[in-house]
């Protein structure tokens, strides 16, 4: 539709006191006004003039259109996307700043009562969920919850920002949301907590990062393999939790400038970006520590093989690394990197140059054992490696082959 026709469906609907009609007039001429005029300075500027006067006539259905906006807001059962609707025709007609109070009581207590929904059902959930052998309950259900929560919340504050870009405005009606939201979250957040024994976990975590990471775990300090598999799902859920958590907090800053000052949630964000830190090195460590130890042979192509610790300790790395890209904060990226150095250094460096020391056998390919036997050669020095008292190391091994 072009600039005339839009000035022309405007005085239409003015003389017949169309509000719905007015308002999309009026946002149709401004979008004409802003493209470009082909260099007719004279042509855009009568045009701005057209829509300053078109807007000036406009505010005589101020008061129908923040009247609309109250019918919209009352009652219990309120329709989001109705007063969503009657606060565009406000915004539109320039009494935004006006009508912002009540539509803002209106929106923050509907998303109250959603966000403390979600917050029962996440009670619920706990009540319902099983204990397994381990002591721990499938605690997928706060991930999910939390992830729905956050999403709601920048759903609305899309569409709000959407219909008016004052700041003023923004942060009046977006402020309470995003405090019941945060509220909310931190709840969730802190009942996973107790459910997954983060401070449980985080004490023995701590207590192996004072330890020399060059000394060998023994004993008590070397974990189960079910522990790793718990503490590996605690961190894959602890990272998804970072995740949408900082890019909730990021994207307050573009819709708002100044919006989620609160101090508690960002706290919150730091806090477990700490504790994740300390527990993916208490991860690594042990699980390098563990691939170092059960390291034997594997066939990485016919005749020829490879330690195991090599693909289990770049398997854990990965893990980590991937995660740790996850949490979207250069900071705890760097810190997890550092670690995975220290772990190399300290761990599996040390384990790789011990290979040639430790016993290692080697099963003969089938070509080279008939062979042997149609030669009638004595073979059984390689296989005796397995069963007698003094098995044949990796060096020996490679001697071998190297004769033969």
């Amino acid at each position: 539709m072009t600039f005339e026709e839009s000035v022309t469906s405007f005085y239409v609907a003015l003389a017949e006191q169309q509000l719905d009609q007015v308002c999309q007039a009026l946002g149709d001429m401004r979008m004409s006004a802003r493209r470009t005029s082909d260099g007719d300075e004279a042509a855009a500027s009568v045009r701005d003039e057209m829509l300053r006067n078109c807007e000036a006539k406009a505010q005589s259905l101020q008061d129908t259109a923040l009247s609309r906006l109250q019918q919209a807001c009352a009652g219990s059962d309120v329709d989001v996307d109705a007063a969503l609707t009657a606060f565009a025709r406000c915004a539109a007609l320039g009494t935004a700043r006006e009508a912002a109070s009540q539509f803002s009581s209106c929106l923050s207590a509907i998303f109250a009562t959603q966000a403390r929904a979600s917050l029962d059902g996440v009670r619920s959930s706990k009540q319902a969920a099983k204990v397994n052998e381990h002591g721990y309950i499938d605690r997928a259900f706060y991930v999910e919850a939390l992830s729905e929560l956050l999403t709601g919340a920048t759903d609305i504050m899309n569409a709000v920002a959407d219909v008016t870009t004052d700041a003023q405005v923004l942060q009046q009606v977006l402020e309470p949301i995003h405090t019941s939201c945060a509220d909310i979250a931190l709840q969730v957040v802190q009942m996973y907590a107790g459910d997954a024994r983060m401070v449980a976990w985080e004490r023995r975590a701590n207590a192996q990062a004072q330890r020399d990471p060059r000394q060998v775990l023994e004993g008590g300090d070397v974990e189960a393999d079910e522990s790793l598999q718990m503490i590996d799902l605690f961190l894959d859920e602890l990272a998804f939790i970072i995740r949408v958590l900082v890019s909730y907090t990021a994207f307050l800053t573009t819709v708002c400038q100044g919006l989620g000052g609160n101090g508690g949630f960002q706290i919150k964000v730091q806090e477990l970006s700490g504790v994740y830190v300390v527990l993916e090195r208490f991860y690594v460590f042990q699980s390098v520590h563990k691939a170092t130890a059960i390291a034997e042979p594997q066939e990485l192509e016919h005749g020829v093989y490879v330690s195991s610790v090599v693909e289990d300790v770049s398997f854990v790395l990965n893990k980590a690394f991937f995660r740790a890209s996850q949490c979207m904060n250069y900071h705890t990226t760097l810190s997890i990197v550092i670690a995975l150095v220290d772990a190399l250094e300290s761990q599996y460096l040390p384990a790789i140059l011990t290979l040639p020391g430790r016993p290692c056998v080697i099963p003969l390919s089938p070509n080279y054992a008939v062979s042997a036997d149609s030669n009638g050669t004595d073979n059984t020095r390689v296989n005796d490696g397995a069963d007698s008292e003094n098995p044949v190391s990796f060096s020996d091994m490679l001697l071998q082959a190297v004769d033969e």
